[in-house]
């Protein structure tokens, strides 16, 4: 609840202090007296917007401040905020509000004296205070917080709770499942076992390729040395004229010789026969070795495409033979491993799925029991709001199934209003008249008040064209509204002004120089004269009328 309001040059005001009562405070006063002036102040403390031409002097700073004392599900709500945003200074249910306008136009806000953003106050305010009235923002316009109502209304907490774990489970798995393409994966896979088939086709051996070289350098040298030996061979015997044959042509030459000279021919024959012997050994011994050697062409060619087929491989692979070796041990780990994640996104595909109808279903369950609670709530707000003078009004609670479940469910709600026969069910937000507007509030509020956790309502004009039994159900309304709800209400109402738990008079005093206004607390006699006044004028029989009007007040309070 609201405990204080304090209130420093703006508008009209000086200063003011206003120390506000639990239950229902009634503000009254002549027309013009600046009653709305003290609630478009308090606005300012709900994040409202501030204008420089609101500071009564110029030159100085105007101030806002209230001191607030919280409970229950509003606290927590305000704590988390101030939390959420790292504000320390709030620990405890009392707290403080404080605005400040500066001559430069500028606001600053505080919260027990720690400066915070202008948004964060907002959402604060949203959460202290309703202010009924025209052109206000109020809280049962957001299709938000007329869900929440709802669900409340109906006790329909752990069916939300449970559609909202339902939702995350199913978000958590849609999540986990983005780290794995099924795709991406089956590609990989394609493209490992491709390398693994191209691998195993190469019946690669640890240490060939030396193999290969030591063979084929034996193959080439075997080649040059038969060329070498065929040489030889040809030298020695086959060609004509040979060496062998040459020495037959030598010999008889040289026995011709010995015949002239027998010193000269005889030792020249031994030279010649010593040649011939060892040149015949030479030619057996090739002919031997020539006989013994072995070329295989046919071998030669495997082993050279063998060491292509090698060279090519290493090329694509970019890898030693070596290390192609040990790719393929590692491309058989990763198969496997790609085998169990695949295994892995079938799971998550059937949990997925699993999920999914989880969360349908629970998502339809709580959308039909939010129905039925649409069907009693609508049925209790029509009741309220023919008291309230909309005798042929229709209230409606709007289905509609959203594209997406969220985490609140599938449905898209919105309460709906038509005041007369004829006209078109329209949003709350859409409603004309601020009168009727601010009824209709009053109406939801009594309803809800046992789960609407917002704990002060200021209601501005809903007095606004009614009068004698309707006015008096609206009084009646406010204070039955007050058992769980801190209210302001300004009202010209004498029947309404009787209802209150404390009555406030607002003064506007004016002299030649300036104007101000004033906020008096009143009671026993001067409030009399104030119910009198505001009855038609202060007489005896007006006096009268007003001591009825807080006396049945008092009764029914």
């Amino acid at each position: 609840m609201l405990l204080k309001l304090r209130i420093e040059n703006l508008a009209l005001i000086d200063e003011l202090e206003w120390s506000v009562a639990p239950g229902l405070n009634v503000l009254t006063g002549e027309t013009g007296a600046g009653k709305s002036i003290i609630i478009d102040c308090l606005k300012l403390l709900t994040g409202e917007k501030s204008l420089l031409s609101f500071l009564k002097n110029k030159e100085k700073t105007g101030l806002v401040e209230g001191e607030f004392q919280l409970s229950g599900e509003c606290w927590e709500r305000v704590s988390r905020l101030c939390q959420e945003r790292g504000i320390e200074e709030v620990d405890n249910p009392f707290f403080v509000l404080r605005r400040e306008i500066r001559p430069t136009g500028s606001t600053r806000q505080f919260i027990n004296g720690a400066l915070i953003p202008l948004s964060l106050l907002k959402e604060i305010g949203e959460n202290l205070i309703d202010v009924l009235g025209p052109h206000d923002h109020q809280s049962l316009f957001d299709k938000k917080i007329q869900l929440k109502l709802l669900d409340s209304f109906g006790g329909l907490e752990q069916h939300v709770l449970r559609v909202k774990n339902a939702y995350e489970n199913y978000q958590k798995l849609l999540k986990k499942k983005e780290s794995f393409s099924l795709e991406e994966l089956l590609k990989k896979k394609q493209d490992l076992n491709r390398k693994l088939f191209e691998i195993n086709a190469a019946n690669l051996v640890s240490g060939e390729e030396n193999e290969i070289d030591n063979k084929l350098n034996l193959a080439r040298a075997g080649w040059k040395l038969c060329d070498c030996i065929t040489q030889l061979r040809s030298i020695l015997s086959q060609n004509n004229p040979s060496i062998l044959s040459s020495l037959s042509t030598l010999h008889k030459l040289l026995c011709t010789a010995e015949k002239i000279d027998p010193q000269f021919g005889s030792q020249a024959i031994s030279l010649e026969q010593s040649a011939n012997r060892d040149l015949l050994e030479l030619d057996r011994l090739v002919e031997d070795y020539f006989s013994r050697i072995e070329i295989d062409p046919d071998e030669l060619e495997k082993l050279e495409q063998r060491k292509n087929f090698l060279q090519n491989l290493k090329r694509k692979f970019a890898l030693s033979i070596e290390e192609i070796i040990q790719l393929k041990n590692q491309i058989i780990d990763e198969i496997a491993q790609a085998e169990k994640e695949e295994k892995l996104i079938q799971s998550l595909n059937q949990e997925e799925n699993l999920a999914k109808e989880n969360l349908l279903k629970e998502a339809s369950l709580l959308s039909m029991m939010r129905k039925k609670t649409a069907q009693t709530l609508t049925s209790s707000i029509q009741k309220v709001l023919k008291s309230l003078g909309f005798a042929q009004s229709d209230f409606s609670i709007s289905f509609e199934k959203k594209d997406k479940i969220s985490p609140s469910g599938q449905d898209d709600i919105e309460f709906l209003f038509s005041p007369n026969p004829g006209m078109p069910l329209k949003p709350l937000k859409e409603i004309a008249s601020s009168g009727e507007a601010a009824r209709v509030m009053l109406a939801l509020k009594t309803v809800l008040a046992t789960v609407d956790p917002i704990p002060i309502l200021v209601f501005d004009e809903i007095d606004a064209n009614i009068g004698g039994e309707i006015a008096w159900n609206v009084s009646a309304l406010l204070r039955e509204l007050s058992a769980r709800h801190q209210i302001l209400c300004i009202t010209h109402l004498p029947s309404m002004a009787a209802g209150g738990n404390a009555h406030f008079k607002v003064l506007k005093e004016q002299d030649e120089k300036s104007t101000r206004v004033l906020l008096k607390e009143i009671v026993a006699e001067d409030r009399l004269r104030e119910i009198a006044r505001m009855l038609g004028g202060v007489n005896e029989e007006s006096v009268r009328l007003a001591q009825r009007l807080l006396l049945s007040a008092t009764k029914e309070n």
